[in-house]
């Protein structure tokens, strides 16, 4: 009885804290998010198959962290050392996994990237909750044939800053055969770098681009991109 008085409160927000984390991950991770209108067979089964293993990582991740630091400030009684060494285990844990899980990740969210349905406002949202992860699939996407997910994967590439990305959108950018459509949208991503390498292309673009030498209409598209940046 002594007993139940002393943890069940402590278990109860325990038990309500872990259901609340659950219902976190399982609403983030939901395929409705991605699909707002009817899409193919074939890709709501790609789309969902990505989300649930999304799912799947990112609560396991979560619950073993979240559980760790709850432990250590809940029972505050623990000798320090030990409520320490909770925390750190907790921080290798999250850190480590990061690195094992990141490919998986980019992976799937790519697949939702490729698979979703939604309005252009919110096509590059599974870029940003990806990060950096996403990016080596993104880069590889430039190589593809000239398509609006295609100018998307270059816009997402400078949205999370991932700088092995700036030779090749400099390269798309000073590409004459290109759409202007797709170098504008290079040229958005190398601004989101903000690196001194990603500066100097910028500088020297626009020194040898403007609309005297006969770029009007890929400095419009330009400048209608940036107006229409919403990251």
């Amino acid at each position: 009885m002594i007993l139940l008085k002393k943890y069940g409160p402590i278990s109860l927000i325990y038990i309500i804290l872990n259901i609340l984390l659950f219902i976190f991950w399982w609403v983030v991770t939901d395929p409705g998010n991605y699909i707002w209108q009817s899409i193919d067979a074939e890709k709501e089964i790609l789309l969902v198959s990505a989300c649930n293993k999304l799912f799947l990582i990112k609560y396991y991740v979560y619950f073993v962290v979240f559980n760790c630091l709850l432990t250590a400030l809940a029972f505050y009684e623990l000798k320090r050392m030990l409520r320490i060494g909770i925390v750190l285990f907790a921080v290798a844990f999250f850190f480590i996994t990061k690195n094992l899980f990141d490919p998986y990740i980019g992976r799937n969210y790519y697949t939702i990237f490729e698979n979703q349905k939604v309005s252009k406002n919110f096509i590059l949202e599974p870029v940003s909750d990806a990060g950096k992860s996403i990016g080596p699939f993104l880069l590889e996407k430039l190589n593809e044939k000239p398509s609006y997910s295609r100018e998307q994967a270059a816009k997402g590439l400078g949205i999370i800053r991932f700088t092995a990305a700036t030779e090749k959108l400099t390269h798309i950018l000073y590409d004459s055969t290109e759409l202007i459509s797709m170098r504008a949208e290079c040229f958005y991503a190398l601004t989101k770098m903000d690196t001194p390498e990603s500066k100097k292309e910028l500088e020297e673009f626009s020194v040898t681009h403007n609309e005297q030498s006969g770029d009007s209409l890929l400095i419009d598209r330009i400048n209608f991109v940036e107006t229409q940046d919403i990251y």
